[in-house]
């Protein structure tokens, strides 16, 4: 290989390399979550049936009420409750891997991370094309080491997140050329390459803001090809979400997601507060937990205002001065970062639905620092060139050396927890030895994860025959008040389960209000009391006696599972993390 080659390899070389530093945990580790339910779905034990391509389909109003029947959802579910994602060729490669590698999660990891290098390298190739070779290495290392890879990584059932950016990048490099060279085969290419984006998943609507801001800063393209441009992603979104809206997929009833196709109002109301703890992850690499939908009006404002003042200076300085191809390229990848934010807003706002965005956010970023740290002519001294050259360090040690960091840290994380699910799993089976006609009954549980523990009793994921979770809290009071019927209570400011969009199950929009009684296969529920947080004492009246033979009672504690023992008639018990 010439010397040229070789420089221009090696960059691409150290990308991957980083990449598998950075990502090592999460690709050693366990199954986490839905790939539980998958498993049961691959293996035809999931109670309803699911086609190898509707693997993402997990309630439905054909199985809702099989579901509830069982167990399987939760008491306090919204009568309405939908999860049904369209993703048909991310369900596809999952179900041909379990069919090649059997129920191994090293090969599927490895899989998903062939996918993270080839959206790396798409990055890489774009980046160099669009910003120059300097800038486009800073924006491909922030771009591919960024947090919001993470949980695609770890998670194999959120591969499409990463199968959908692949082909998305490789589509805007399409369109690029097509805005050069003006091929027919570009703009081809680029509808293909959105297609398979979208059927990959949703994350793929993210994406479309991009062909709509390169048209928009493409001024001297002709007109022709930048209605190209935006038709070239048009097109296969339009199939898309009429597919969608014909098949009956979407969302409903949950706080978790909001579907605006379903939920409009409550989409738009919660839109401001989301997208300001995107701006704040995908700009300055903040913490979850440093601004959420949750936090007061005037800190989620504080925020906004805080983002816009640090980042105008020096965006607006890198925007007016340079090359004017790299100016424009700077300003697509700006409008479309913040475009792409807007499909987002649908679900309860973290890092890992940022992937789309992030490709702008990344090439925006590269191009300040590169405009700070490398000036073709020295700047004069002058507040505005002082504060962009301040505002870079910030930049530069939150996006190159925060979000790494963050990264690895985040898949550490990823797999203890996915270490300490599989160690719930085997006290789970030692307690269940025939899921065909157990009764389980979780007292208590403390995270979402004990909602999958049905599907992880056994390799081929058949979850027992009832399976019924009573809280989701820590600190709980169980009265016995005879036989069949037990009241659980907790502390005044918490409620038995999380309300809002912690919960995946029901809505804000429909809570629940003392007098509510629920009826379940076996079990009437009454809503005995609610405060601030949603119900905090509920009474369960089970059909026959609480010690029947097959009914196994369990609490989900801080390390372990452990057998909960229920208090005689007339007393009771208190249960804690």
């Amino acid at each position: 290989m010439s010397e040229r080659g070789r420089r221009g390899w090696l960059p691409a070389i150290l990308l991957i390399v980083a990449g598998a530093l950075v990502f090592s945990p999460a690709i050693r580790a366990p199954l986490l979550l839905d790939d539980y339910f998958q498993t049961a779905m691959i293996e035809g034990t999931y109670p309803s049936p699911r086609s190898p391509f509707n693997l993402y389909d997990f309630v439905g109003n054909e199985d809702r009420a099989l579901l509830l029947d069982r167990g399987l959802l939760p008491w306090w579910s919204h009568p309405r409750i939908t999860v049904r994602f369209m993703r048909p060729l991310s369900s596809v490669l999952l179900y041909a891997e379990r069919k090649l590698f059997g129920s191994r999660p090293l090969p599927s990891h490895l899989h998903s991370f062939a996918w993270w290098a080839a959206a790396a390298l798409a990055a890489l190739a774009l980046y160099r094309r669009a910003l120059g070779p300097r800038a486009g290495l800073l924006a491909a290392f922030i771009f591919g080491l960024a947090s919001c890879h993470t949980l695609p990584l770890a998670w194999l059932a959120h591969r499409e997140a990463t199968v959908s950016m692949t082909f998305g990048i490789l589509a805007l490099g399409a369109l690029v050329d097509l805005r050069d060279q003006g091929r027919a085969r570009s703009a081809a290419l680029a509808t293909l390459f959105f297609g398979f984006s979208l059927l990959a998943g949703e994350y793929g609507l993210g994406f479309g803001g991009y062909p709509l801001a390169l048209a928009l800063a493409s001024r001297r393209a002709p007109r022709g090809r930048r209605a190209w441009m935006v038709a070239s992603f048009a097109i296969p979104a339009t199939a898309y979400l009429l597919a969608r809206a014909w098949l009956h997929y979407g969302t409903e009833g949950s706080g978790l997601y909001t579907d605006p196709f379903h939920e409009p109002v409550a989409f738009l109301e919660r839109a401001p507060a989301r997208l300001t703890t995107l701006l704040g992850e995908g700009w300055l690499t903040l913490d979850p937990d440093t601004i959420t939908p949750t936090s007061p009006l005037w800190a989620l404002a504080l925020a906004a205002l805080a983002c816009v003042a640090l980042l105008f200076v020096p965006v607006r300085r890198m925007l007016s001065t340079g090359p004017r191809d790299t100016r424009e390229h700077g300003t697509w990848l700006l409008t479309g970062s913040c475009l792409a934010m807007v499909p987002m807003l649908s679900v309860m706002p973290s890092s890992r639905v940022l992937g789309a965005s992030e490709l702008g956010i990344a090439g925006v970023i590269a191009l300040v620092l590169d405009r700070a740290w490398f000036p073709e002519t020295p700047d004069p001294r002058s507040g505005a060139a002082e504060w962009a050259g301040l505002v870079a360090v910030v930049l530069g040690f939150a996006h190159l050396v925060h979000d790494p960091v963050t990264s690895f840290l985040t898949s550490k994380n990823f797999r203890l927890d996915a270490m300490r699910f599989t160690e719930h799993v085997k006290e789970l089976r030692a307690r269940v030895h025939d899921p065909a006609i157990a009764d389980v009954v979780l007292v208590r549980g403390l995270s979402g994860s004990v909602f999958v523990l049905p599907y992880a009793i056994d390799a081929r994921g058949t979850p027992p025959a009832r399976w019924r979770i009573l809280g989701l809290v820590g600190h709980i009071l169980v009265l016995r008040r005879d036989a069949r019927t037990i009241d659980v209570v907790t502390r005044p400011e918490r409620g038995i389960f999380p309300i809002g969009e912690g919960n995946l199950f029901r809505g804000a929009g429909a809570p629940l209000v003392a007098g509510d009684v629920i009826r379940a296969t076996g079990m009437k529920v009454t809503i005995l009391d609610v405060g601030e947080a949603g119900p905090r004492r509920v009474r369960f009246e089970f059909d026959d006696a609480l010690d029947a033979p097959s009914r196994v009672w369990i609490a989900d504690g801080a390390e372990a599972l452990t057998d909960a023992t229920l208090p005689e008639p007339g007393f009771g018990k208190p249960f804690d993390p």
